[in-house]
């Protein structure tokens, strides 16, 4: 019976958690070799816990202590409470892989490992909240150690005095000694009864306290390459659909006498005068694990966002991706009145909502009848209930009519659409990436970059920044990281979100479209938009207003008429001198400026300044690439193509990606890709300039 009530008052919530979390705490060791007669365990790595049923959560340093490979694939031994002998498990995935630099391991250091061995166990209760530090009051910590007997169970309760860095570390008190072998173990908020973190590590001797690592960076699990199409094809929705569907079997699996989390929440401070009971939350969350992922973490975004009328999302935490997470961040959002009428509309949302793939039978209506019958429990008022069931009505037909106009568009019209009954698309009216790159003037191969996202108002969000970085031939770890988080808040299905690249006019010549995201895969490029735009487009001076107005008028003329190319530079393969400052401002409104050579091929060298300063914010360039044919035909033809076909400029950023994509899937060996290598696109919005790049950039 879930009681929903106050915990007595001289009851120590250790006491009431510290079983249910030791039960699922397990130590890591090297993989077994597999002897029929059995073998001596070896000395743990660390510890871990299970986070779903065969799915162990642990630090990334721990589960890839013993070399021998990086990332997932490796195995490693587990020694799980009521087995004699050692399981086998494999890492199926870590991050960081490795930690060339020695010392601490860099954030987020967590390593999921997959039991190969099947066999019963408990799970601990993950929280959903998404929180910085989760708590003013104790935690405990639990994990094992060596001593002079063998390998003992530990625990401890400590506090957290704040967070170190903006990747989710937690900065723990030293109320309690934090031994060596207990990193991976679990971190456990003894107020709410749930675990908020993996210990990290330990200071030194002489310092107090240590490190957590929150859960909340499970969120930066890397999504599936390919559509998703059920549970098994994105890992973070495996393992917590999988946690939430134990956690509410086990509450209602009435025939075990065991405790389950459930029954201790209930009997924690925490819970009491939330419109949720630990119990009707468990049932919610089963129900919603039944459930498809949201289509995409933007859509669920705009659905918190309506159910609270104000931005959703934190900036610097990975974003919600998951029903769960969405529900605990309403969770932590709302209390008093109107608590339960919030998350009982965000349950009708996600039972109403698109899905990537079909929902399985029934799964729809069940849980729509849970939340009409604890409305109605509730005796929550009857406008109330009678608006939630015209909501849901009219949420069903819009979803069915979407459902019936969506037809999969040909290849050939995704580039060469020519319908322009659009109107006015560009940049300001969908969310983008905006990366800033600001180059050392004073210190060779060093610079600054901010991540932001821009949305649909241009309003911009800073995801993660950092100076001093090195390059930038290649993207530091920290600068992926914020691009995945970056694209993860935009991305929707097949509608990849752009990227901007914001650099100084001596940068425009650097490929990052040629970047790699994940070292060995798809390239930027390849895999969504990406444009360039210039922060010094008139190295010191600034537009006249005629030449500001002539700006905005031709922003608005490419964007609503059908745009033609107008080769600058080259004429029968050969170079040309590019028109007077007088004719180049007096060109044809509708036209895209395009250069087809680099200084190297006779080209001028300040060529895509003169035309910048000209009054264009939309322009096509070659960049400099060693291999270049001499017959400059290809490119003229397939410029032409792809600018009239694409009909408006909003359309180009988006055409270029898919002649990128399409040269890397024919190797860049054909002529319908390889004629675009080295192209780049200028495309700036005058009317929506860049935040001034000459201003300190400051910590989110």
């Amino acid at each position: 019976m879930d009681s929903g009530g106050a915990q007595p008052m001289d009851a120590d919530p250790f006491e009431t958690l510290a079983p249910l979390v030791a039960a699922a705490t397990v130590r890591i060791h090297a993989a077994p070799t597999g002897y029929d007669g059995g073998e001596p365990v070896t000395r743990p790595w660390g510890s871990g816990f299970f986070v779903a049923p065969n799915w162990v959560l642990t630090c990334a340093h721990v589960a890839l202590r013993g070399g021998g490979g990086e990332g997932g694939g490796r195995e490693v031994g587990l020694s799980v409470r009521g087995v004699e002998r050692l399981l086998t498990g494999r890492v199926e995935w870590a991050q960081p892989e490795h930690n060339a630099a020695g010392g601490l391991w860099p954030a987020p250091d967590l390593a999921l490992i997959r039991l190969l061995e099947p066999v019963p166990h408990p799970c601990v209760w993950l929280t959903e909240r998404t929180a910085r530090v989760f708590t003013q009051g104790e935690v405990a910590f639990f994990g094992c150690v060596e001593t002079d007997e063998g390998i003992e169970d530990v625990s401890g309760r400590c506090s957290i005095r704040g967070e170190r860095g903006s990747e989710g570390q937690m900065k723990l008190g030293g109320e309690d000694e934090v031994p060596e072998g207990v990193s991976g173990g679990p971190v456990v908020d003894l107020e709410r009864g749930e675990v908020i973190g993996v210990l990290k590590a330990r200071r030194s001797a002489g310092r107090d306290g240590g490190l957590a690592t929150s859960v909340v960076q499970l969120r930066r699990l890397p999504l599936p390459a390919d559509p998703v199409l059920d549970d098994h094809d994105d890992l973070y929705q495996r393992v917590l659909r999988g946690h939430d569907r134990y956690h509410a079997d086990r509450h209602q699996d009435v025939a075990d006498p065991g405790g389950t989390w459930t029954d201790a929440q209930s009997e924690l401070r925490a819970t009491t005068g939330r419109a949720l009971t630990p119990g009707q939350r468990v049932e919610l969350l089963g129900l919603l694990s039944q459930l498809p992922p949201p289509v995409s973490t933007r859509r669920l975004e705009e659905s918190i966002t309506a159910l609270l009328g104000r931005p959703a999302f934190p900036s610097t935490l990975p974003a919600p991706r998951g029903w769960r997470d969405g529900l605990g961040l309403l969770y932590e959002s709302r209390h008093g009145a109107g608590e339960l009428e919030t998350l009982l509309r965000y349950a009708m949302y996600a039972a109403t909502a698109d899905r990537p793939y079909p929902a399985a039978p029934d799964a729809e209506a069940r849980l729509l009848d849970w939340v009409h019958r604890t409305a109605a429990s509730a005796e929550t008022p009857r406008w109330y209930r009678t608006n939630l069931h015209l909501e849901q009505d009219a949420r069903l037909r819009e979803r069915d009519a979407r459902r019936f106009a969506a037809e999969p568009a040909e290849p050939d019209e995704w580039l060469y659409e020519t319908d322009l009954t659009e109107g006015l698309v560009g940049a300001e009216s969908e969310p983008f990436v905006l990366l800033e790159i600001t180059p050392h003037g004073w210190e060779r191969g060093r610079y600054d970059w901010r991540v932001c996202v821009a949305g649909p108002s241009g309003e911009l969000t800073s995801i993660a920044e950092d100076f001093r970085a090195r390059g930038p031939d290649e993207p530091p770890e920290r600068l992926r990281a914020a691009l995945a988080e970056a694209f993860r808040r935009g991305d929707e299905p097949d509608a990849p979100v752009p990227l901007h690249v914001a650099v100084p006019y001596s940068l425009l010549g650097f490929p990052v479209e040629e970047w790699r995201p994940v070292p060995g895969g798809p390239r930027l490029g390849e895999q969504r938009p990406v444009v360039v735009r210039c922060t010094d487009p008139v190295p010191e001076a600034e537009d006249s207003e005629e030449l500001r107005t002539l700006r905005l008028a031709r922003w608005t003329k490419v964007h609503v008429s059908r745009v033609i190319p107008d080769i600058l530079d080259c004429v029968d393969n050969h170079p040309r001198p590019l028109p007077g400052p007088g004719v180049l401002i007096s060109r044809d409104p509708a036209s895209v400026p395009v250069l087809c050579h680099t200084p190297t091929t006779g080209g001028e060298p300040a060529a895509l300044h003169r035309v910048m300063a000209s009054g264009y914010n939309v322009i096509l360039w070659r960049r400099e690439i060693t291999d270049r044919e001499p017959d400059c035909g290809d490119f003229h033809r397939g410029v032409d193509r792809t600018v009239t076909g694409a009909g408006h400029a909003g359309r180009l950023p988006g055409a270029l990606w898919r002649l990128r994509a399409a040269q890397a899937a024919q190797g860049g060996e054909t002529p319908a890709a390889s004629w675009a290598r080295g192209l780049a696109l200028l495309y700036a919005d005058p009317g929506r300039p860049l935040p001034g790049m000459d201003e300190p950039l400051e910590t989110p």
